[in-house]
């Protein structure tokens, strides 16, 4: 057995030359998503809270100019500064026409008592062209005689543009269509001063909010929005990237559809030497299924893709099992073509003469049936003789039910040992009566002696995934749908003890 473990560690230490390989994935990120991450980061960044209790009018250098539309106001009676003047409007407002209006006006005039939002709401415009509207409520009072509810929208184009495998986000203009306004009346008024009041506010309103949430909201609202989807377009692998020989993800081409921000991917592997690709260079994908319900992001596979990823992963390997073993003693004699010597040692110099290797030359391989997962690793069991001239073998392929986790921002495959079976491929004509014997015993053997090794080992060659801002792979589930393998993120992330196993798209299915 120590020939086995030591053979073994050798084959993993040995240096390999590396090649490169590249593969086509999809990256999606729901639009339910990014209408989060930009409430979240409006609600970090206090966008609105220094709305609150700002005079419209104001003191000098703090307020908006919004009062130069006053009925019997001319333009120019105000300061650009502070809002209207009251000291050059003389006996206009001295009492004899609207005195309620003139006590309103130099007690300070419209206040805005609070600020709530923004809600967003995000709209596909093109494929490269999506509008983002920020839906605020205002709440104003004018000296406590009206208290007025304001709706105001705040719309931003933002266009992303490709150049080269870069993606740039660039802003269309910020501006604020029609909103909605109602008004309570606080104080009894007669009912010509109400009109007057209720005019004068709205049209005040209509000239000057849009202004107002301009010039306090968009230029953060830009600023905010540019850095998250610029760290959305980003993408970057533990640890930083520091050589030819990691692996990397590309952006190549980014688009908006209806359900998400979908991103073509390029991903570049390190291969073992002598790797070939087991699909054509130009292979002609399916349409994405759609994005899973309740899923914040997903990473999607091509099947025939992550296949290629696999054959570059996981490289061609021989193991010598060590002839003493007590396991293979029965593989020894079946292969050997000998009926059974009495006695334990003369059986152990019958198998001291011969070889036993098992030999893995190609990489393992995924199949999809339906949303079931299912994975093969084809060999062969060669039996040489002293002088290695004569040999027998028999090929094989271990079949199993597919066990996906993502942990550390690696994804990794493994075989389950309670759903195994094995398909005998060509062997000697001679082992034809033995077939069913030889089946059960290379199953046992495969499965005490070579399958945990095999797991360690995949386990060592997993798939580093991308890390995104705000996005965690560490608790994704995989679903195979369509041709493809999905990599799903959801909403609801569960949180998970020391220990305990990840979900997978096949762990429900083992016994």
């Amino acid at each position: 057995m120590l020939l086995f473990w030591g053979s073994l560690l050798c084959w993993g230490l040995l240096p390999q030359a590396q090649a490169e390989a590249r593969h086509q994935i999809f990256l999606r990120i729901s639009k339910d998503q990014l209408k989060t991450d930009i409430s979240d980061l409006f609600s970090e960044h206090h966008i609105l809270d220094r709305m609150a209790g700002i005079p419209v009018t104001g003191a000098a250098g703090e307020g908006v100019t919004i009062l130069d539309h006053l009925p019997f106001i001319r333009e120019g009676l105000s300061k650009k500064s502070s809002g209207l003047d009251l000291s050059l409007v003389g006996d206009l407002l001295s009492g004899r026409r609207l005195p309620l209006l003139g006590m309103l006006l130099q007690a300070g005039g419209l206040i805005i008592e609070d600020a709530i939002g923004p809600e967003i709401t995000l709209q596909v415009l093109s494929d490269s062209l999506l509008q983002v509207t920020l839906r605020t409520k205002l709440y104003l009072s004018l000296h406590q005689i009206l208290r007025l509810k304001v709706i105001k929208n705040i719309r931003i184009g933002i266009r992303l543009e490709q150049t080269g495998n870069k993606t740039k986000v660039a802003f269309e203009e910020c501006h604020t269509p029609p909103g909605y306004l109602s008004i309570r009346v606080l104080e009894q008024m007669t009912p010509l001063l109400v009109n007057e009041a209720l005019e004068w506010v709205t049209s005040v309103l209509d000239e000057a909010l849009p202004y107002l949430l301009q010039k306090i909201v968009c230029p953060l609202a830009t600023t905010l929005l540019n850095s998250l989807l610029e760290d959305l377009l980003h993408l970057t692998l533990p640890p930083t990237i520091s050589g030819p020989e990691d692996f990397q993800y590309y952006v190549t081409t980014t688009e908006f559809t209806e359900e998400a921000i979908l991103m073509k991917v390029q991903l570049v592997t390190p291969c073992g030497p002598g790797w070939r690709p087991r699909s054509p260079d130009h292979l002609t994908l399916q349409p994405l299924p759609k994005l899973a319900e309740d899923s914040m992001a997903d990473l999607a596979f091509g099947l025939e893709v992550y296949n290629d990823i696999l054959s570059c992963l996981y490289p061609s390997k021989e193991i010598r099992v060590d002839s003493q073993d007590s396991k293979a003693a029965d593989l020894f004699q079946l292969l050997s073509l000998k009926e059974p010597e009495p006695g334990p040692q003369t059986s152990k110099q019958s198998r001291g003469s011969v070889r036993l290797t098992i030999s893995t030359l190609d990489p393992p391989a995924i199949h999809v049936d339906g949303h079931t997962a299912t994975v093969t690793q084809p060999g062969s069991l060669v039996l040489l003789g002293p002088s290695n001239t004569s040999s027998v073998s028999v090929s094989w392929s271990l079949l199993s039910k597919a066990v996906f986790s993502s942990r550390n921002q690696k994804l990794k495959l493994q075989f389950s040992p309670s759903s195994t079976a094995v398909i005998l491929g060509p062997y000697p004509a001679s082992l034809a009566k033995q077939e069913k014997r030889m089946e059960v015993l290379l199953l046992e053997f495969l499965n005490r002696v070579f399958l945990p090794q095999h797991n360690e080992l995949m386990r060592e060659q997993d798939l580093p995934l991308p890390n995104i801002k705000g996005i965690s792979f560490d608790q994704a589930q995989v679903e195979p749908s369509k041709g493809y393998l999905l990599l799903t993120v959801p909403e609801d992330e569960p949180v998970l003890t020391e220990g305990q196993p990840l979900p997978s798209a096949t762990s429900a299915l083992d016994p």
